[in-house]
């Protein structure tokens, strides 16, 4: 419970009219001065226990979204013991909104159902919650009430592109000892059980005849650990990017290239100075959710921790993120192009990532803002053109 502004008001008019009633003695001024104290606390009396009992249950429609989409908020009210009139329910996810409403009438037995929608422009996982539920006297002197119900997260993976074309892994062939190019995808495990779908599994792996007889995808589950074909690093350095609008546009072309290998079925691991995602049971989630939270770090040596960096595995795509590429992405480069069938820099500047082409790898380049896609198609045409 607690007093209102105007409950305040009246408390403090009614103080200075007994001050008025000692100066000039009027017992009128008494009589008001009592008036206004009985008034709250009879508001006090007449809302004291009245939202006691009531539940919200609240439900995220998806609970998995990404910048620019928005998501529906359902409240659900119902109380306990006793009906209920003219209470307020409160909510609100950080950083993106809130909404309230008026609740005219509720009864034991009986629900109440509110609707709002959210749109997304932040990434991040956001608290959702928890309710507020209030009434306040007629008066408008006290306002009773308090959080209800659960705080949940609402998690805003970065925007993606839909990319197209892949990088060309170029190996040894034995036979030609000649370099040929290879798109290489994983395959050959021996098959042992079956787990639904997650979104990022490879639906070359659909066990139809079980999604039949189930009537939703069911997945081969291989004996094998998971092995990403593709590694995306990407720079924390806050002094790498000229601007945060130039930081998000990087972020976005992580996601992209994430979400592009996954849908090819290639599977790829992400480390943004951090731990090294893949050994989670969703290394898909794992990746989006990094990359959700992820924020310009303002001392950070980029070399040397991507030094300490141990990949497993061999022969796939390397993509690194970076703003203006300097001395510390080239060690990277140097670090893990070995490991590599193919390298792929982005980068988010005003200029030209002059230098890093001959290094071998494959340059896709936009300004702070730009989108990815066309950038990185041509990218990739230029790169299958060029093997021969």
């Amino acid at each position: 419970m607690r007093i209102t502004e105007w409950g305040w008001a009246a408390l403090g008019a009614a103080l200075a009219l007994l001050v008025l009633w000692a100066i000039l003695g009027d017992i009128e001024l008494v009589a008001l001065s009592f008036l206004l104290v009985a008034a709250v606390f009879v508001g006090w009396l007449t809302v004291r226990r009245s939202v006691a009992g009531v539940t919200v249950a609240r439900r995220l429609h998806p609970a998995l979204v990404s910048e620019g989409d928005s998501v529906t908020v359902e409240l659900v009210a119902a109380t306990e013991s006793k009906h209920v009139r003219y209470a307020v329910i409160e909510d609100e996810i950080k950083q993106l909104g809130s909404a309230h409403f008026r609740i005219p009438s509720l009864s034991p037995g009986t629900t109440y159902s509110g609707v709002y929608d959210v749109s997304c422009h932040t990434r991040g996982i956001h608290e959702v919650g928890p309710t507020i539920v209030s009434k306040t006297d007629p008066f408008g002197f006290i306002k009773v009430g308090g959080p209800v119900g659960a705080i949940d997260r609402l998690v805003v993976y970065p925007r993606t592109e839909r990319l197209t074309g892949l990088p060309v892994l170029r190996g040894a062939d034995p036979s030609l000892q000649a370099t040929r190019a290879e798109s290489v995808r994983r395959g050959g495990e021996d098959f042992y059980s079956l787990r639904e779908y997650q979104t990022g599994d490879d639906l070359r792996r659909v066990h139809w005849p079980s999604t039949a007889r189930r009537d939703e995808l069911m997945i081969r589950q291989f004996e094998a650990p998971w092995e990403p074909r593709a590694l995306v690093v990407v720079d924390p350095r806050a002094s790498s990017y000229q601007s945060p609008e130039a930081f998000e546009t990087a972020i976005r072309g992580a996601a992209s290239a994430i979400h592009h290998f996954f849908r090819e079925g290639l599977g790829a691991n992400l480390w943004a100075g951090g731990d090294l995602t893949g050994l989670e049971e969703n290394p898909y989630q794992a990746a989006m959710q990094a990359l959700a939270v992820l924020q310009p770090l303002r001392s950070f040596d980029f070399g040397t921790a991507a030094g300490t960096l141990r990949v497993k595995g061999m022969g796939g795509t390397l993509v690194i993120v970076t703003g203006s590429p300097d001395v510390q992405v080239g060690s990277v480069i140097q670090h893990l192009t070995h490991h590599a069938g193919a390298v792929v820099l982005l980068t988010v500047g005003l200029g030209p990532a002059t230098g890093f082409g001959h290094s071998g790898a494959t340059v896709v380049a936009v300004r702070p803002g730009e989108e990815w896609a066309q950038p990185w198609m041509r990218a990739m045409q230029w790169a299958t053109a060029g093997v021969g």
